[in-house]
């Protein structure tokens, strides 16, 4: 469908549009600053248009977290490597990773993980590695992820001995400082924890895996660009003898995606201050019930509104269309003050985290996707 078709439509109050350029730029110039390889978290965005834009960007491969995501990966992106980085895996998955798609790369954060991976895979096979996820200490993220994953530093180091003294595994490490890291401060804490890690290890660690959360752009949020973060990041390994020898890997999803993809809500209804809307949080915009305010643009007649001469703007609350009153997102938006019903409501940077968790609840869904070209992406 074309954009200027799906502005007019009468027959669906919501859709997406995809601008593979963008994507393809943020991924480019990620992969060409950070010193190391980039693996696409694919959690942030499954759609296949979004698989086969990073990889023909240049990701080394793909951070899946379950058996579905990395079929997809198969099926999108031939050929490509998949790492299993979720460190709670049911035995029925570990087995057809490694027997039916060919992964080579699992990471563990206890014990008992460490004891379903021995007794499922073989361990006389040299090109699996294991990969042990630590607590990487405090941390400004948004979404701090260590309240769940992540082992002390002492369980590091006895998975990391216990994985040398029984098999033929390589073995690496792995942290996680959160989604949406607001700043640089807690990779390099936790490069550091690990560089300690590794010189007290009995074993010899191959690799360094710093999960993702690097920080994307939004209203109330502005970022730096990921390549004032990565420098530092760079100059910080450049340092370490110990964090040269190994190699460096990272697992960004939002930072690559969140500006590739819109979503156009219709208005269907206005009461005074309040817009309800096409889509809500069930339908793409749960990150803007959360943290995030996401850039607006209004529409009216297939063009964007001027707000120049517009009438001025005023403040509204958004919601979405289902009957649940928890469908409000969080920030008022500021919207020409004659939008009406009919006009349509632009949400930018929902390239992450909506796509992949939007649900049909009340039965109301996000169906309709339009791939911009050139022309159409300014």
């Amino acid at each position: 469908m074309e954009f200027d078709t799906a502005l007019r439509t009468t027959e669906f109050d919501a859709f997406y549009t995809f601008n593979p350029a963008r994507l393809m730029r943020a991924t480019r110039d990620f992969v060409e600053a950070f010193p190391g390889s980039v693996l696409y978290a694919v959690k942030a965005n499954p759609l296949p248009q979004v698989i086969s834009s990073v990889r023909a960007a240049g990701v080394a491969g793909f951070d899946v977290a379950s058996i579905a995501e990395a079929l997809l990966v198969q099926a999108e992106a031939p050929g490509a490597r998949s790492w299993f980085m979720n460190p709670a895996k049911s035995r029925r998955d570990i087995e057809r990773a490694w027997r039916e798609l060919g992964l080579r790369d699992f990471v563990v954060d206890c014990a008992a993980e460490l004891d379903k991976l021995l007794e499922v895979l073989p361990t006389g096979e040299p090109s699996l590695r294991i990969h042990v996820r630590f607590h990487s200490g405090a941390s400004d993220a948004l979404y701090d992820l260590n309240n769940k994953f992540g082992a002390s530093h002492e369980e590091t180091l006895r998975l990391l001995q216990r994985i040398a003294a029984q098999t033929a595994w390589s073995s690496g490490l792995a942290f996680h400082p959160g989604s949406q890291t607001i700043s640089i401060e807690p990779y390099l804490t936790a490069m550091q924890t690990a560089a300690r890690l590794i010189e007290r290890a009995d074993a010899r660690v191959a690799s360094l895996d710093i999960g993702g959360g690097f920080p994307a752009r939004y209203d109330n949020m502005p970022m730096p660009p990921p390549a004032a973060l990565l420098q530092r990041l760079g100059e910080f390994v450049a340092s370490c003898a110990t964090l040269k020898r190994v190699e460096l890997l990272c697992e960004p999803g939002r930072v690559l995606a969140y500006d590739c993809m819109s979503l156009f809500a219709r208005v269907i209804l206005r009461k005074d201050r309040a817009l309800y809307c096409g889509a809500g949080i069930f339908g793409g915009l749960l990150p803007a019930q959360q943290f995030f305010q996401l850039p607006v643009r209004a529409w009216r007649g297939g063009e964007p509104i001027d707000d120049a001469t517009a009438g001025g703007q005023r403040e509204f609350v958004v919601f979405g269309p289902t009957c649940d009153s928890n469908d409000r997102l969080a920030f008022p938006y500021a919207l020409p003050d004659h939008l009406r019903e009919g006009d349509w409501i632009e949400f930018q940077h929902v390239g992450a985290y909506s796509e992949s968790v939007r649900c049909a609840f009340n039965g109301f869904s996000v169906d309709h996707l339009v791939t911009l070209d050139a022309h159409e992406a300014g």
